[in-house]
């Protein structure tokens, strides 16, 4: 497996993030069930795979029960839709944080520009970038707080 920032990444580890970001179990993620938010998971899992290791997508498309071709339609459907989806560009950055360990920390008031509860997600700046991340992201860690500055 790809050794990134001195941890070695495997099929679990990988599940395991984007089971606990999309709040799904392991067992629904890998059923033949076609429910949009399951299909989005394991389209995540086979980018985060290829990307992040050096398995086959044979070896990928094993582990989630799914032909090669599979794993390669999911990978490069997420690929596709970071480009024009502010959604998947924000789902995939997250999940990409949490498996390197690099955990964005929850912004400040002065630096939110705009929350939209449609989309359910927060835009703010951080060292001149702008970044817009989910709000559930920050609203599950029990350290959030929007200090005034």
């Amino acid at each position: 497996m790809d050794k990134i920032n001195d941890k070695k990444l495997n099929f679990d580890d990988i599940m395991n993030v984007i089971c606990k970001y999309y709040d799904l179990e392991k067992k629904d993620v890998l059923t033949n069930n076609r429910h949009q938010e399951l299909v989005t998971a394991r389209h995540m899992f086979c980018n985060m795979c290829r990307t992040y290791t050096t398995s086959t997508t044979i070896a990928i498309g094993k582990y989630i029960k799914r032909d090669h071709a599979s794993v390669i339609f999911g990978s490069n459907k997420i690929n596709n839709l970071y480009d024009v989806d502010k959604i998947t560009r924000t789902d995939r950055d997250f999940i990409v944080e949490s498996i390197l360990g690099k955990e964005l920390s929850p912004p400040t008031y002065s630096e939110i520009i705009d929350i939209n509860w449609k989309t359910e997600t927060i835009t703010f700046t951080r060292e001149g970038e702008v970044i817009t991340d989910r709000i559930k992201k920050f609203l599950n860690r029990t350290y959030f707080n929007l200090a005034i500055n």
